[in-house]
């Protein structure tokens, strides 16, 4: 029988890195990180397959990954509220890899593996009165315009190759028959795009790379009129490509800044005076041209690992950018400005870079911002029953050693007496709290109130003597503390 793990400490192969001064200790069940595991017996036999997060407007993140949508507190833990106490809810034959807020307080998820569009609410209830798209193929990413129209990019592989196509869907998931040709638009085998985006003037741009040999692998951007249409006044008849000498893989990123220039990113090998390796970061001009006054070249390489794929980038209100990826047996973040400068201020020189787990497959999820604090998420794997495993885990970190010190922490807010504790467990909190659930160092869950805690504090004199978690429900939010029963 199977059952759900909040708590592993798994992190004792990493090695240790400097930006590990920054982990913010009162998150998580494990010191600044929550590991989500499934166990047979006493096996851990794999766990929940982050693929994507999307943080909900009370802190609260809505995760999607392999056949499951989870939602957790936002202190890192399973949200006990939803899916009938259990904090997840799992799915047959399905590969949710790409979740989005669809602008009218529900979500849009994307099954990259077998296909499929489906729009939730924030409980991972289907909405009724959204028509799925249900077309067998391999989808590789989705974005949505103002006017909640969806864009969903998707190919299929036969011997000539993958056969790229674009959809677009209204509001209410049913094909939009005025695009394309019925509403798809054929994009071919010449280019392998895995990301659309949309900007605010409703134009289309797509991006990925180029196969022209095994070690000769291209950047490349194509732009879409709103109707669909090629621009043919962007690049060469609609496309950028970069044609020296590379080896990009297929990840892609697009950033509209507000001069009509587009910063772009993805990862590989472009040789930049010493750095070869890395992020690889280049920005165009509005008309589809390399824009030479970035970095002196119009691209440029951040080496913050040999592998250094990004996975998710978002804009600040500071204008600028917050990106994480996956490194090298491990995940990273870091902050950089509109010419691809790194903000030395956050983390290690600009840089977060988690703890390497060796021989361990590591792939980030993308992240969730907290005020001065970023969470990570993703996944690891593990061996067991003589196959690789994956287990989701989600860490986090302040920006940097200031806002650590200025932040105010948990153990600030709440506290807790006598620790160890006997028969009762005293708490008293700035905030009022409005109900708790307690764990045992497996991640079941022991005791729990949904009730306003009362003055006499609580009565632990059941538990058996050993290491506690407890999840207290304040009216700001979760927080999670541990003590120790006699």
């Amino acid at each position: 029988m199977y059952k759900i793990l909040s708590v592993l400490g798994l992190f004792i192969t990493m090695n240790v890195f400097a930006q590990e001064n920054l982990l913010d200790t009162t998150y998580g069940l494990s010191g600044g990180y929550t590991d989500f595991a499934f166990y047979n017996g006493s096996q851990m036999s794999g766990g929940l397959e982050i693929q994507a997060t999307t943080k909900l407007p009370d802190g609260k993140v809505l995760a999607v990954g392999v056949s499951f949508i989870a939602r957790f507190t936002s202190n890192g833990i399973l949200d006990t509220s939803f899916s009938n106490g259990s904090g997840y809810k799992l799915f047959s034959q399905k590969n949710y890899g790409r979740i989005k807020p669809a602008g009218d307080g529900n979500y849009i998820i994307m099954d990259i593996g077998f296909g499929g569009v489906q729009k939730i609410d924030e409980n991972g209830n289907f909405v009724n009165n959204f028509t799925p798209y249900t077309q067998s193929a391999s989808y590789a990413d989705i974005d949505i315009d103002q006017s909640g129209r969806i864009y969903l990019l998707k190919y299929t592989t036969s011997n000539s190759g993958s056969d790229y196509s674009l959809v677009r869907l209204l509001p209410d998931g049913t094909v939009d028959a005025s695009f394309g040709n019925g509403g798809t638009l054929a994009l071919g085998f010449t280019y392998r795009y895995r990301k659309v985006s949309v900007n605010n003037n409703n134009e289309i741009f797509m991006a990925g790379q180029k196969i022209v040999a095994v070690s000769d692998q291209r950047i490349v951007v194509t732009k879409l009129q709103a109707n669909g249409s090629f621009d043919m006044s962007f690049g060469n008849a609609g496309t950028f490509l970069y044609s020296p000498g590379q080896n990009v893989n297929s990840s892609a990123h697009l950033m509209f800044l507000d001069n009509g220039k587009i910063l772009g990113l993805t990862a590989g090998s472009i040789c930049n005076g010493s750095n070869c390796f890395g992020l690889i970061t280049y920005r165009l001009n509005a008309n589809g041209t390399l824009d030479t006054t970035f970095k002196n070249t119009g691209i440029s390489v951040i080496p913050v690992q040999s592998d250094s794929t990004p996975m998710k980038v978002i804009r600040l209100p500071d204008g600028s950018f917050m990106i994480s990826g996956t490194g090298w047996y491990n995940t990273y973040a870091l902050k950089m400005d509109e010419n691809g400068d790194l903000d030395n201020s956050f983390g290690l020189n600009g840089k977060i870079i988690t703890p390497q787990m060796l021989n361990k497959s590591v792939y980030n999820g993308g992240f969730e911002l907290y005020g001065n604090s970023i969470v990570l998420f993703g996944v690891y794997s593990i061996w067991y029953g003589a196959q690789t495993r994956y287990v989701g885990t989600a860490r986090k970190y302040f920006f940097n050693a200031s806002s650590l010190k200025t932040s105010e922490t948990a153990v600030e807010r709440i506290g807790l007496y006598p620790n160890p504790a006997k028969d009762f467990l005293n708490v008293t909190s700035i905030d009022k709290i409005m109900g708790y659930a307690i764990y045992d160092a497996n991640g079941r869950k022991i005791m729990y109130s949904e009730t306003q805690l009362s003055e006499g504090g609580i009565n632990v004199s059941s538990l058996l003597s050993g290491l506690y978690f407890i999840d207290m429900k304040t009216i700001k939010g979760s927080v999670v503390s541990k003590f120790i029963k006699k």
